[in-house]
């Protein structure tokens, strides 16, 4: 099995890394065809998601991103473009938020 982890800090508070993380969770899973749970705690978040040959989870805290990806051996020779993806978007709703972008 293949893994894929991203971890970035960041420093926009719970509530806004948590409206950020929603929204590219409802975007990979519409694009990936993911079942999503989103499961909310009062210092973090835990999203886990899953399709056949991807399972995941992202920690989602005030001050840090934490995301794991487990590819299944068919989803394995695509984690160079998956991960690239993960680094490109997510990163890039990460900036925009904190006005770096």
């Amino acid at each position: 099995m293949s893994e894929i982890n991203y971890q970035r800090s960041h420093t926009l508070g719970l509530d806004k890394a948590r409206a950020l993380a929603k929204e590219w969770v409802a975007g990979a899973a519409g694009q990936l065809g993911l079942s999503c749970d989103h499961q909310e705690g009062a210092d973090q978040d835990t999203i886990t998601f899953e399709r056949m040959g991807v399972k995941g989870t992202m920690q989602v805290s005030g001050t840090e991103f934490d995301l794991k990806i487990k590819l299944g051996m068919m989803m394995a020779p695509l984690k160079p473009m998956i991960e690239a993806e993960v680094n490109k978007s997510l990163g890039r709703i990460i900036e925009k938020a904190q006005g770096l972008a």
